[in-house]
């Protein structure tokens, strides 16, 4: 590994896993893209094998599990178990097992899977880094097999009512930017845009097929009373501080825990008052070629 995938791989915020926040985040993100599984990829075989990579509380899976039959298999990889829910509530076809997506896997679990399916795993993902670990993943898949990566950017925040206030809101983004520092970042919550990065020619170019990217604006989905609204930024918010929280510790950096409680308060008053964000949601799906592809 290079200084730069060294470096780029040191400047991932290190974010509690709490279950209940990746509980609502999931909610939130099923309902903007109306899928679980994307509508192209076929989830038909009674013997489907599925892996859900950075699984974290596994409220995917576990949906995923109730729309498939029981003959199927479904495993969780992530790093760490501390929000994976308690082994006696897994149903019979479903695990979770650690491991790092960057690393090899077990020569067990290569070529096994129909469906690979990836969710923000990464707040800033960079060109190389980003194709190293689809590369990795895709060692999973059987020939046919299906890659799905759904990751967010381009975050913004608006006013509901003329007048309020934004500003502890954005200074929480704004103070993110240490995290953003990298060659290249093509995907990631807590980056923005300036062109079109065609994502889609980085699985293009590792071989895979029927390559597919759908981008659903958050505020898709109509919300008259703003509750969603309401939760996914307060939500956002709460990740946004976490990763702060670990900034606090930086020598230079500014940040202290005083600082972050203040910011915390006003901009909770912020969102009460109508202040609410958008995200891109990026759904972006390959086909590992069939064995007698040429």
């Amino acid at each position: 590994m290079s200084d730069t995938q060294d470096r780029d791989r040191d400047l991932q915020p290190r974010i509690e896993e709490i279950p209940e926040r990746q509980d609502e985040q999931h909610i939130i993100t099923t309902e903007t893209l109306g899928f679980l599984i994307h509508p192209n990829i076929a989830t038909t075989s009674p013997t489907a094998k599925i892996a859900d990579i950075g699984a974290g509380s596994g409220s995917w899976l576990l949906d995923v599990a109730k729309s498939l039959p029981s003959t199927c298999q479904l495993t969780g990889f992530d790093i760490t178990p501390s929000a994976f829910p308690p082994p006696e509530t897994w149903p019979s076809n479903l695990s979770f097992k650690l491991h790092d997506m960057f690393l090899p896997f077990p020569a067990s679990e290569v070529g096994a899977y129909d469906v690979v399916a990836v969710r923000f795993t990464s707040s800033v993902a960079a060109r190389e880094e980003w194709a190293r670990s689809i590369a990795n993943l895709m060692t999973l898949l059987k020939p046919g097999g299906w890659l799905q990566w759904i990751d967010s950017c381009n975050f913004a925040l608006y006013n509901s009512t003329p007048g309020t206030s934004r500003a502890a809101c954005q200074e929480i983004y704004d103070g993110l930017d240490p995290f953003r520092h990298k060659a290249d970042p093509v995907i990631g919550l807590m980056m923005r845009e300036a062109r079109n990065l065609r994502r889609d020619d980085v699985f293009r170019g590792l071989g895979l097929v029927d390559v597919h990217e759908d981008v659903f604006s958050s505020d898709r989905l109509q919300d008259i009373e703003g509750k969603a609204r309401d939760k996914a930024t307060r939500n956002i918010m709460v990740c946004f501080l976490a990763c702060l929280e670990g900034l606090v510790a930086v020598e230079g950096s500014g940040w202290t825990n005083e600082r972050i409680e203040r910011l915390r308060e006003k901009a909770m008053k912020e969102i009460d008052e109508g202040v609410y964000h958008t995200l891109d949601q990026v759904c972006i799906i390959g086909r590992k070629p069939d064995a007698a592809y040429h």
